[in-house]
């Protein structure tokens, strides 16, 4: 009897899970609401139970093309096709050289259970389910199982491959191994729901790596993919509540295409004004090559993200990030979503990317964010793949008529992002309420079509203000009436950044210019630190804003320790400076202490 084998694991995960659902709920209810979904309602616990009945499930040896069972009821083979045709629980060992078939009514659930079996089906996939209830598929504890699709078949217009492929709701669950290899099609594949907990899980595939019709949801468990498609991706968008990927918790490491590539400004400007879709030179024109894409809505809820994409990261109409580590480099956006795009909290490094963050509206709550951008760091910008460049075009180089400031097009006095649909003529705002930013970025560091509002928070950005790029650039109105804002640039600040209305900015004088690798670090009077930055290029201007430092109060800066200033916060006149203002501002100059 294995029934009580792993019952205490599976009440472990069903406690994590409630836990996580609550405390991000309230860890966000502080600054705003937003809805996350309620796993519990997501999932049943057979998806996630791993456990059987050992004396009443029907073993199977498979010896290459023959086979030995322990009860013949439940399943019938002919030409090398192992067919599953009554419900039950099905232990598979051994090594098989055709397919294993699962056919049964549509209301009956089978559950297989991979003992040490390794599957290589020359035609179609390895593990092909076609009708039933659900399809169950435990990864034995301490077992490595292996399923290889060579080909593809053709069922009507269908065309179907993979490692394991169903036509219904497919849970994969247990605590050994799986390599799925797919030469011609997707890996694993789902037409319905598919949820995946606790295996360890290795895919290599042709096209899309784990791929489900109508939702993905994973809970747990190690996944390792390598897809020349996408590397998770649910599709569906004609079915209300449909469409959606949730990342719940486990490890997930992704590499598609051949991974982030070169990118560079000019070739994303080549690809997108010729309608592709794919930005580096590393991918086909033809061939989405995303990390994790949802049809609707994405979900980072928990867990562990290494992901090394051709083109964009992560991908969705909306996409929710409320916890999890996630490490990311791409040839096109680290994340996009086409309409709201909403931090909560987590760990999000960006070490290379086209854009960093993209959506319509951007709304940055909480969080721990490193990004490495050759264009915008975080971009509100209207929509869909092309639509930060639509902007653009619309306006003119780089997003405004020649000759008008930004700031100034606001008539309606509307301030913060709550207002940005409706003061600005271009849609979307970017919104930052908490968190510690730090944007590196070969464009506008931060990038509004709408209005661009901080209320909280720390923001320390970098942009070289030179082509058009500046630090910060918005369309609607630009304030900033809470947190702390560092902005250093090579070339002088923009005129946007010098129409940011709100609190106290300040400039600071630099008295030679600064050198790649400095790290700048701004303090309190008292010693506290609110920001820090280290420079990928040189910098010769530095603006300071913080509610810790009002008009009157004493702040420091220090490069790599040494102090560069040392003073009181006086309010420099920006607003007239122009688009290359700069080093001017109040202050004394600190002369060299070194900070310990």
């Amino acid at each position: 009897m294995k029934s009580n084998r792993r019952i205490l694991s599976i009440l472990c995960i069903l406690m994590t899970l409630a836990m996580l659902s609550m405390s991000v709920l309230a860890g966000a209810a502080d600054t705003m609401s937003v809805q996350l979904p309620d796993l519990s309602s997501y999932y049943k616990d057979k998806d996630i139970d791993d456990t059987f009945e050992d004396d009443k499930a029907v073993h199977i040896v498979l010896t290459g093309t023959d086979w030995l069972a322990d009860n013949e009821n439940g399943f019938s083979c002919e030409d090398q096709v192992l067919t599953i045709t009554t419900k039950g629980t099905y232990v598979l060992s051994g090594t098989w050289n055709g397919q294993i078939r699962v056919q049964v009514p549509e209301e009956d659930k089978v559950h297989l259970i991979l003992d040490g079996v390794t599957v290589e089906s020359p035609e179609g996939p390895a593990i092909l389910e076609l009708t039933s209830d659900k399809l169950i598929v435990t990864v034995q504890e301490g077992t490595e199982n292996t399923l290889i699709c060579r080909t593809a078949v053709t069922d009507d217009d269908d065309t179907i491959g993979g490692a394991l492929y169903a036509e219904d709701d497919l849970s994969i669950n247990g605590t050994g191994i799986l390599n799925a290899v797919s030469e011609v099609a997707h890996g694993i594949q789902s037409k319905a729901d598919l949820i995946l907990t606790g295996a360890t899980i290795h895919v290599t595939s042709a096209k899309d790596g784990i791929r489900g019709r109508n939702s993905v949801l994973i809970l747990s468990g190690t996944l390792s993919i390598t897809a020349q498609g996408d590397g998770i991706c649910s599709t569906r968008m004609d079915k209300e509540g449909k469409g959606y990927v949730i990342l719940a918790g486990g490890t997930v490491q992704i590499t598609t295409g051949r991974g982030a590539g070169q990118v560079t400004a000019s070739a994303e400007n080549q690809n997108r004004n010729r309608g592709m879709n794919t930005k580096t030179s590393s991918s086909e024109s033809d061939v989405s090559q995303k990390g994790i894409k949802a049809a609707t809505d994405l979900y980072v809820l928990d867990g562990t993200l290494t992901l090394n994409c051709a083109d964009d990261a992560l991908h969705a109409v909306r996409v929710t990030l409320a916890s999890g580590t996630m490490t990311i480099r791409s040839g096109d956006d680290a994340v996009h979503a086409d309409e709201d795009l909403t931090i909560l909290d987590g760990t999000i490094r960006i070490e290379q990317c086209y854009e960093g963050l993209e959506g319509t509206n951007v709304t940055i709550l909480g969080g721990q964010i490193d990004i490495v951008s050759s264009d915008d760091g975080v971009n509100a910008s209207g929509g869909s793949d092309m639509s930060g460049f639509g902007g653009r075009d619309q306006f003119g180089s780089w997003g405004r008529r020649s000759g008008q400031n930004p700031a100034q097009s606001n008539t309606s006095g509307s301030t913060g992002a709550g207002a940005a649909q409706t003061d600005s003529a271009v849609a979307g705002f970017l919104s930052i309420q908490g968190g510690q930013l730090s944007v590196i970025s070969g464009g506008d560091a931060l990038d509004a079509n709408g209005s661009l509002a901080i209320t909280g928070g720390s923001v320390a950005v970098y942009a070289a203000t030179t082509g058009g790029e500046g630090a910060i650039d918005f369309n609607g109105t630009g304030t900033i009436s809470g947190g702390t804002l560092m902005v250093a640039s090579s070339g002088g600040i923009m005129t946007d950044t010098a129409g940011l209305t709100g609190q106290t900015i300040m400039s600071i004088p630099l008295s030679s210019r600064l050198s790649a690798g400095t790290t700048l670090e701004l303090f309190t009077g008292d010693g506290s630190l609110l920001s820090s930055l280290t420079l990928s290029q040189t910098c010769d201007t530095l603006l300071i804003s913080s509610d810790q430092l009002p008009e009157g109060s004493l702040c420091s800066v220090a490069g790599n320790s040494t102090t560069l200033f040392s003073g009181t916060v006086t309010a420099s006149s920006l607003a007239g400076s122009g688009a290359w203002g700069g080093g001017f501002g109040g202050g004394g100059f600190g002369g060299g202490g070194r900070r310990h």
